[in-house]
């Protein structure tokens, strides 16, 4: 047998669904209290924690017993009220609706329910009193209400699209007193599970408050993402609930903050390692994918500018991103106007296009530092009259990151070939370029190739990339530089590498565009090569690096410092998407290696060794 729901709705001024009617009970002492609610309705379930309260009904006799319900829920469209199900200790009971239930809202719904005459004593019946009771959000801040039970501060909001937010702030409060928190907006009401947040240490609130509210918990700062909170045009409050049933609201007013001074202010204060890496990324990692897609979602305004004319037909493209160290134009530039033709070297030379660099290729700086545009503009034109070398100049009007800026340069490439080149790599060799691109002509089966990257006292920065599995950041995988810091010991040739770095790499603009550049959801520049490497492997070309061929390269001096925290922070975000995205790719990979490596030994192993090995075992 079930009961019957008389009247239902929602109200955006409790952030609930109300219902009431009666149930098959035989007493209104049974159903009260804080109850397992479901409400099935035509196109969805709400489902929860409500509050419940008998009702005194004349007309029931031995029917049942009236009961009232509030469910705290958002206020989504989902059809038709089925039936309600309220599950405890006494088991489940079912409440229907009928041709005569009736569906209202808002202030007339709470009307009728307070119109209900609840029954006397327990505490479903006080708490729903207060519930009905309970004052209005009117734009005023009411947590004094909860003085010396709990404190409670957003320090900052950020919208994370049309409906998602970025809380940042602390919460302390005295033991076992916090029954709910909800974040309302409009007619959604999203509970804020604040225990499951990202949580900081705040000595500053412990100290504070901590004596006053009897705790001790100094991670009472959170970084929390919510989703589908955010009534667009309605206002955002948050609302707390104590076991008491008193209420507090605190509005919430979003930050201005957009793209990386939002991505930089979510990570300023983490400092993750061993496991807590994966827990904090695998959480905050959406949302940071999402700050991110916003800020370049918006057009890409800037202007271009050219010193001289580059070759009308290019046979390749040098692109060069440059933030902060406009300085290391001059010094690539001038090294790139030594450049020629070696006599050793047969590339595939362009009809018309013998000669040095100026003649055969064509310089792309992309200026990715609004605020160092004036000073690269004066310096291009200078370096040009100097030294006459072309130079294309595209000035952006917003910090985009190396991802984006490679791909600014790659739609403005004319080239056959591309090289993406790091503003603190230069050349050592005058046919440097010229080299690189004859490799490639080759071996077509070689999509990316680069050189070896010496630091300044001639030891080895990069001659190709492995990765290393690394404990302190949660064991993903990293990239590394075998032989990095140790003495060349090649003389030259091609050696097939898995990736390689994209502080130099050239590859076919064919092939660059097929790939769609770098993949832009990595933010500022860590990772995006290592991604760029596998997909191409994913289209049946690998990676080599040219031992024959050499730059230098003084790794870093063109990115911010990785010692401030949010940008170590942002390399473990990069970190967690290519985790993601390569690692099971990568293993097998691995295997695959191990068992080549152990089939290669024992094609090496000569019969008497074999013999002994198997009479030792």
């Amino acid at each position: 047998m079930s009961g019957c729901v008389d009247v239902h709705g929602h109200a955006d001024a409790t952030g609930s669904h109300l219902l009431c009617g009666w149930a098959p009970v035989a007493s209104t002492d049974m159903l009260p209290g804080y109850r397992q609610v479901k409400l099935q309705f035509e196109r969805g379930v709400r489902a929860g924690e409500g509050l419940v309260a008998g009702t005194l009904r004349d007309d029931l006799g031995t029917l049942g017993s009236g009961v009232a319900i509030h469910l705290p829920a958002s206020d989504e469209s989902l059809g038709r009220l089925i039936f309600a199900e309220i599950a405890g200790e006494f088991g489940t009971v079912r409440l229907d609706t009928t041709q005569g239930t009736e569906l209202s809202s808002n202030r007339a719904l709470i009307d009728r329910l307070r119109a209900q005459r609840l029954a006397p004593g327990g505490i479903g019946s006080e708490r729903f009193r207060l519930l009905l009771d309970r004052p209005v959000y009117d734009g005023r801040d009411t947590l004094d209400r909860l003085e010396g039970q709990v404190a409670f501060r957003i320090d900052e909001a950020v919208a994370t699209g049309e409906t998602d937010m970025l809380l940042n702030g602390w919460l302390m409060h005295a033991p076992r007193v916090v029954r709910a928190i909800r974040l309302r907006s409009g007619g959604r009401s999203t509970p804020l599970d604040v225990e499951k947040a990202i949580r900081l240490d705040r000595p500053d609130v412990l100290a504070k408050y901590g004596e006053q509210l009897r705790s001790r918990q100094v991670r009472c700062g959170f970084i929390l993402p919510v989703q589908d909170c955010i009534e667009p045009g309605e206002p955002c409050f948050v609302e707390i609930e104590t076991v008491h049933g008193d209420v507090g609201y605190l509005g919430v007013r979003l930050s201005r903050l957009h793209g990386l001074g939002a991505i930089r202010n979510a990570l300023a204060n983490l400092s993750p390692r061993y496991d807590q890496v994966a827990p904090i990324f695998d959480r905050l990692g959406p949302t940071l994918t999402s700050l991110n897609a916003d800020r370049l979602a918006a057009p890409r305004h800037g202007r271009e500018i050219a010193f001289g004319r580059a070759p009308d037909q290019p046979v390749c493209s040098v692109i060069v991103p440059l933030y902060g160290r406009i300085d290391f134009m001059e010094v690539q530039v001038a090294l790139l106007a030594q450049a020629r033709v070696d006599s050793g070297v047969e590339p595939r030379v362009e009809s018309g296009m013998e000669g040095g660099f100026a003649a055969r290729h064509e310089l792309i700086y992309v200026i990715d530092d609004p605020k160092e545009a004036a000073g690269a503009l004066h310096l291009a034109d200078s370096l040009y009259r100097r030294f006459g070398v072309p130079i294309r100049l595209r000035l952006l009007e917003e910090n985009l990151g190396f991802a984006p800026a490679c791909n600014v340069g790659l739609g403005l490439a004319r080239g056959r070939m591309v090289c993406f080149l790091n503003s603190d790599v230069f050349p050592r060799q005058p046919d440097w370029l010229d080299r690189l691109v004859a490799d490639l002509d080759r071996a077509p089966d070689i999509g990316i190739v680069g050189p070896v990257l010496l630091f300044e006292d001639g030891s080895i920065q990069h001659q190709g990339m492995d990765y290393a599995a690394l404990p302190e950041f949660g064991g993903w995988l990293f990239p590394t530089h075998p032989g990095k810091g140790c003495r060349p010991t090649r003389r030259g040739g091609l050696v097939r590498e898995r990736v390689i770095t994209g502080a130099c790499m050239v590859m076919a603009r064919t092939l660059a565009e097929a790939l769609g550049g770098f993949d832009e959801e990595f933010v500022i520049g860590d990772f995006e090569d290592s991604d760029l490497c596998l997909r191409a492997r994913g289209l049946g070309v690998g990676c080599a690096i040219d031992h024959g061929v050499s730059l230098f390269h003084l790794e870093r001096k063109s990115q911010v410092s990785a010692a401030e925290p949010w940008r170590m922070n942002v390399t473990l975000y990069n970190a967690w998407l290519h985790q993601r995205r390569w690692a099971q790719r990568l293993a097998e990979d691995a295997k695959a290696d191990a068992k080549a490596g152990a089939r290669a030994a024992a094609l090496e192993r000569t019969p008497e060794q074999a013999g002994a090995e198997s009479t030792d075992a």
